[in-house]
């Protein structure tokens, strides 16, 4: 017969026994159900955002969406598609293209389909033109006369006519430097005068990799060195500016046609246009207000 002291060794052993086979029971399950994909395992935990000390005491804390906003970079605005002319073809019967109005006097385009047909020079030039011709005369022609069948899809051109045609030349001539100007620019102002290789290595993605690499051996000669400071001191002369834009003397007049009595703007008044901004600086500059009193 077992003594008092040997009953109760005996309990508490079994109790120890119990207690660890139920905690290793318990571990095996919980590592089960975590393996077999439970919702502890799939659930993703959310990035946390270390609090920044501030010195102002009574702000308050951004929402993470404000904090994001801030890292991300500033919207640009993307390349122009010209939807309005896509709008104005929708609108024409079918088949149909839209007409190009020249003025008779000065030998330009006016009207709402003046700005159109420029923009989508624009956009031809872009997409179609080499970029790796030093003049407007030395492109191929097959590839003026690609560009003139684009023009075509969508514009009415006067294939025949010698002068029509000599100013489609000449605002794809226009669009053609304006082009390699927005280049020219780009690798100056990323050092190309000072440090070329570093302004080679940041082409402008609007740029075919090969054309870029054409234009910066073009652009580091001496002798392109030489033309382009001329040019800039020459541009520096001109001290009479206009805001203008792309559009023509001669559309600006024909968008001042009065509705009513036909008549189109005075010199003075399409001089001011130019010349004056009344939301912002108003004259350009003090001689183009001297100008403007001379007129009189």
């Amino acid at each position: 017969m077992y003594s008092c002291s040997t009953m109760w060794m005996f309990v508490l052993l079994m109790m120890v026994l119990t207690r660890t086979r139920s905690e290793d029971d318990s571990r095996v399950l919980t590592t089960q159900s975590t393996a077999e994909g439970s919702a502890p395992a799939r659930m993703s935990r959310p990035n946390r955002r270390r609090k920044r000390n501030s010195t102002n005491t009574g702000a308050t804390e951004q929402p993470a969406d404000t904090e994001q906003q801030s890292v991300d970079p500033p919207k640009r605005r993307g390349p122009n598609l010209n939807l309005s002319v896509n709008r104005t073809l929708k609108d024409l019967p079918e088949g149909s293209k839209i007409p190009l109005r020249m003025d008779e006097h000065t030998i330009s385009f006016i009207g709402t389909s003046a700005t159109d047909f420029a923009t989508e020079c624009g956009i031809i030039m872009r997409n179609i033109c080499p970029m790796n011709y030093h003049t407007w005369e030395s492109v191929p022609e097959d590839a003026k006369t690609l560009m003139y069948e684009k023009l075509e899809g969508k514009f009415e051109l006067l294939r025949t006519n010698t002068i029509f045609m000599e100013y489609v030349n000449a605002r794809l001539h226009a669009q053609w430097k304006r082009t390699r100007g927005k280049w020219s620019e780009h690798w100056k102002k990323n050092g190309g005068k000072t440090n070329p290789q570093l302004a080679r290595s940041k082409r402008k993605s609007d740029c075919p990799i090969q054309e870029w690499n054409h234009l910066c051996d073009y652009w580091e000669l001496e002798k392109t060195k030489k033309y382009s400071d001329k040019m800039e001191a020459n541009r520096a002369k001109q001290v009479n500016i206009s805001r203008g834009g792309s559009r023509s003397i001669a559309n600006h007049t024909y968008q001042m046609i009065n509705p009513e009595t036909q008549m189109p703007p005075s010199p003075l008044e399409l001089y001011h246009k130019l010349h004056f901004n009344a939301t912002k600086q108003g004259w350009l500059n003090e001689n183009s207000r001297i100008e403007y009193v001379s007129i009189f």
